[in-house]
C-alpha cells in the first residue's frame, strides 16, 4: 500500500520549501503517493498539483480528507487559520505536520495538543514545522556545542533577525517566533525569565515594531534576541559564547547574502568551519522536517518536535503579540 500524503495550503511557503521536499521524498521512496493538495484558490491548487506531482487538487478540506483518507496531512496555511484546522484534522485521527506558529496564543496551542490525544490516551503523531530545528547548519551547531551545554559552560547567545519591508498587517510575533524557538534549540533549554521591549514604527504601519528580548534560560545561560522588520538586509545570525569558545552562525535564506550559510567555531587555538552546499529547500530545513515526520509515521513511531515541544515558544510569541514587557515561566 502506498503512503498517502495530503497537503492543505498551496501558498508561498508551500511552493518554496515544502513542495520541492515532497517531490524529493517521493523520488527517494517510490511507495509514496502525493495524493492531494487543497487550496481555496482552485487555479493555485491545480498549478501546485501539476508542479509537484499531486494526483488531485481540491478546494475543500473535508472533501479531500473524506475522499483520500491520507496517511499524513501537512497544514501550510497562514497563522490565523492554523489552530482551528489543526484541531479539526487531529480530531479525525490524522497524523499532522503543521506550519508555525502552532496557534497564536497558549490557549490555541494547548487546544491543538489536546486534539492530538486519542480516546485511549495515546497520541496522534504531530510535528511543528519550525524549520530552523531541521536546518543542517543548526544541527551541526548543536552538535558542536554539546560538550559546553552538558558541562553548563554555554554562557550567552545573541540572535539577530533582520528583514526588509515587513510592513504589512502580520504581527512581529509571527516572524519573531522563529528566533524564539531557535534559541531554545541552540541552548538546549527552556526559558526562565524574559524582559521584552519594543520600538514602534508607526510611520511604516500600525503593527510594525522593532522587538528586543533578553533574559535567561533554565540552564542559567543568558540571551538576547533582536527582530528588525524594516532593515536593509535579510539575515539571521547568532553568536554563541561558551567558556573558551565562540560559535558564529549564519543561516541560509533564499533572499539573503549569507546564503548558503555557515558555522564557525573558534576556541583553544582551533578553528572549525562548516558550510552548506545543498539545494535551498534542504539547507533551509524543509526536507528533513517533512521526511523525518513521514518516516516516523510510517514506522509507527512518535516524531520528535511535536506540538507539546512548541508550547513555550508560542507563550513567548504571545507575549510579543500582546506587547508585554515580562515573561516568567513559573507564572504559566
Amino acid at each position: 500500500m502506498a503512503f498517502k500524503i495530503c497537503v492543505i495550503g498551496c501558498g508561498g511557503i508551500a511552493w518554496r520549501g515544502h513542495g520541492p521536499a515532497y517531490r524529493r521524498y517521493r523520488e527517494e521512496r517510490p511507495d509514496t503517493e502525493l495524493a492531494a493538495c487543497v487550496d481555496a484558490d482552485p487555479d493555485r491548487a491545480a498549478k501546485f498539483a501539476e508542479e509537484f506531482g499531486f494526483r488531485r487538487a481540491y478546494t475543500r478540506v473535508e472533501e479531500a480528507l473524506e475522499t483520500e483518507r491520507p496517511d499524513a496531512v501537512c497544514l501550510l496555511v497562514p497563522a490565523p487559520y492554523i489552530a482551528e484546522l489543526a484541531a479539526s484534522i487531529l480530531g479525525q485521527g490524522y497524523p499532522l505536520l503543521l506550519e508555525k506558529p502552532p496557534g497564536t496564543t497558549r490557549e490555541e496551542a494547548l487546544r491543538i495538543a489536546a486534539a492530538a490525544i486519542r480516546p485511549n490516551g495515546g497520541e496522534i503523531p504531530t510535528r511543528v514545522a519550525f524549520n530552523r530545528r531541521y536546518m543542517p547548519l543548526i544541527g551541526q551547531a548543536v552538535d558542536a556545542l554539546k560538550e559546553w551545554r552538558e558541562a553548563g559552560r554555554l554562557h550567552h547567545i545573541a540572535y539577530d533577525i533582520s528583514r526588509v519591508g515587513r510592513t504589512d498587517d502580520e504581527d512581529a510575533s509571527v516572524t519573531a517566533i522563529h528566533g524564539i524557538d531557535a534559541l531554545r534549540t541552540l541552548a538546549g533549554s527552556d526559558y526562565r525569565d524574559i524582559r521584552l521591549s519594543y520600538r514602534p514604527l508607526p510611520h511604516l504601519g500600525s503593527r510594525v515594531t522593532n522587538v528586543s528580548l533578553e533574559g535567561e534560560f533554565q540552564s542559567g545561560a543568558t540571551f538576547r534576541l533582536n527582530y528588525f522588520p524594516a532593515a536593509g538586509a535579510v539575515y539571521e545570525r547568532a553568536a554563541i559564547n561558551c567558556e573558551d569558545a565562540t560559535l558564529l552562525l549564519r543561516l541560509p535564506f533564499w533572499t539573503s547574502n549569507d546564503s548558503p550559510g555557515g558555522v564557525l567555531l573558534q576556541g583553544n587555538r582551533e578553528l572549525k568551519h562548516w558550510a552548506s552546499e545543498a539545494e535551498p529547500f534542504v539547507t533551509n530545513g524543509f526536507y528533513e522536517e517533512n521526511a523525518g515526520f513521514f518516516d516516523a509515521v510510517r514506522a509507527g513511531m512518535q516524531p520528535t518536535g511535536g506540538i507539546r515541544t512548541a508550547i513555550q515558544s508560542v507563550e513567548v510569541a504571545e507575549a510579543v503579540l500582546r506587547r508585554e514587557t515580562r515573561y516568567a515561566s513559573d507564572n504559566r
